[in-house]
Order: structure tokens, then C-alpha cells, then sequence
């Protein structure tokens, strides 16, 4: 493997294992404590954001390293628009079962408050089985099958397109007119067809609580 090839791929899984480290050293916690949900179990979303980010932080830091290397280390690699609004769907998903958790939980306290007050016996709710696969019974759940899926198909094929730059990043751009030279390499691209599909399988997800709600 050139030495190119071989410092973009060090730079960036370095990039992911000091993170990690600093991580468990701030939080005294496995990382892994990062897609546990409000009910103490693994959560589906937290799971699809962690994927993206650490796709994208080791994308962004081997691309960036190339162009360091190559003299063009005082920009940062462009961005896609799609990748951005896949990136976005994660986060918006997270934060959206977040707020749908806090507020179950909220009405959940109250009802209890009231039948304490009334002096009506509650019954406490079964502990939850869910995980990223499953309900909370435990049973398996097409919803969170299918937002993992498409997410860990739309994260695959754009790892593949960084892995292909990696290997072929292309050369400098130099302007005929001003001699300005240019690097364009940066992140690639994803489909529109994986973010719509990514959209929707999301978008199921977020229904289905908000109706279990």
C-alpha cells in the first residue's frame, strides 16, 4: 500500500480511537453507553447517529490528511448537500424519539401521581425489552430493521466511494487563466435515492413511537 493510502487510513481510525479513549476517560463509561435510551436499553436511533458520526469522522479526517499531504491543508473537504440532509435525518430522528421518550415518561409520572393521590393502586409498567431490532416486548420490529438498514447500506456505500478516493484521489486543479491551483477532492456523495429512503424508513420509526406514545 503507498504511503499516501496508508497515512489517510491511519489518520483517520487514530482520529476514532482517541476519541474513544478521551471518551471513556471523561465519562468513566464504555462508549457504548452513548446509544443507551431513557429506558437503560440500547436505542435505535442513538445507534443510526452514532453510525453516521463515526463514518463521517473517519471520512473527514483520511480525506483531509490527503490533502494536507498535498499542500491544501488550509481548507477543509467540502461537504456534500445530501450527505449533510442524511446526516441531519439521524440527528433529527434521535432528538424526535428523545422527546417522545421524555414526554411518555412525563405523562406516565403524572398518571401515577394521581392514582397515588387517589388512593388508586397503579400497577408498574413491565420493564421494557426493546432494543435497536426489537420492541418493547422483545418481539422484533420491521420499523427499526428497516432504519438500521438503510442506514448501514447508505453508510456502506459511501465508505466505499471514500475508500475509492483514497486509493485515486486525483490531482491538483490548475485555473489556465489566474495559475491558481485548487484541490477539489472531499467527501463523497450519496444518492438522493438512499436519503429518501433513509427519509422514509426514519420517518416510519418516528410515527410508530409517536402512536405508541
Amino acid at each position: 500500500m503507498p504511503q499516501q493510502e496508508y497515512m489517510s487510513y491511519l489518520t483517520g481510525v487514530a482520529g476514532l480511537a482517541i476519541f474513544w479513549i478521551v471518551l471513556l476517560i471523561a465519562t468513566k463509561k464504555h462508549p457504548w453507553a452513548l446509544v443507551i435510551g431513557e429506558d437503560g436499553r440500547p436505542s435505535t436511533s442513538k445507534f443510526q447517529m452514532m453510525i453516521w458520526t463515526a463514518a463521517m469522522a473517519f471520512s473527514f479526517l483520511a480525506i483531509y490528511q490527503i490533502r494536507f499531504s498535498s499542500g491544501f491543508g488550509q481548507d477543509l473537504p467540502a461537504t456534500p448537500t445530501n450527505l449533510l440532509i442524511a446526516m441531519g435525518i439521524s440527528v433529527a430522528t434521535a432528538v424526535s424519539a428523545k422527546g417522545i421518550a421524555v414526554g411518555s415518561q412525563t405523562r406516565s409520572d403524572a398518571a401515577a401521581a394521581v392514582a397515588a393521590a387517589a388512593g388508586v393502586p397503579l400497577a408498574a409498567p413491565p420493564p421494557s425489552q426493546s432494543g435497536i431490532f426489537s420492541d418493547d416486548d422483545g418481539k422484533p420490529d420491521l420499523g427499526k430493521v428497516q432504519v438500521i438498514l438503510w442506514t448501514v447500506i447508505a453508510v456502506g456505500v459511501f465508505l466505499s466511494n471514500v475508500f475509492a478516493l483514497i486509493h485515486s484521489p486525483g490531482a491538483p486543479h490548475i485555473d489556465p487563466q489566474t495559475k491558481v491551483a485548487t484541490y477539489p477532492l472531499g467527501l463523497p456523495d450519496i444518492s438522493q435515492t438512499l436519503m429518501i429512503l433513509m427519509g422514509l424508513g426514519n420517518g416510519s420509526y418516528i410515527g410508530k413511537k409517536i402512536a405508541e406514545s
